[in-house]
């Protein structure tokens, strides 16, 4: 049976038992495909999100890169941090390592992305 749930000792039981298990033997395969169709993959190939540990977004448009740390998060923990921080009047933070989320400057920006280099992550 292509649905699993019952088990013949041979082709010819099958045959005989066809006409009363057809009906839910395709409800259980409709079932199934769906089941295959819509279900959560584990992972991506980006990994998980370091806040919320749920599989990366495929559209790198919701995600984000964080230059302080080197980390890629997805943009709704990096939103719901800054309405947290907002919402109590704190300066904006890397989620993550919560170093200010703008660099001073330019100068300072390159210092990050060097120590993030030489600590080869």
């Amino acid at each position: 049976a292509d649905c699993d749930l019952v088990r013949y000792c041979s082709d010819g039981c099958q045959r005989e038992h066809k006409l009363q298990h057809e009906e839910a033997c395709k409800k259980r395969v409709a079932e199934l495909r769906d089941e295959l169709l819509f279900k959560q993959p584990e992972s991506t190939y980006l990994g998980d999100c370091p806040i919320c540990c749920l599989p990366m977004p495929l559209d790198l448009r919701k995600a984000m890169f964080k230059g302080c740390c080197s980390k890629m998060m997805c943009k709704g923990c990096s939103h719901g941090n800054l309405m947290r921080e907002l919402e109590e009047r704190r300066e904006p933070k890397c989620p993550f390592c919560r170093k200010p989320s703008v660099p001073p400057t330019d100068e300072e920006s390159g210092k990050w992305i060097m120590k993030r280099i030489e600590a080869n992550d």
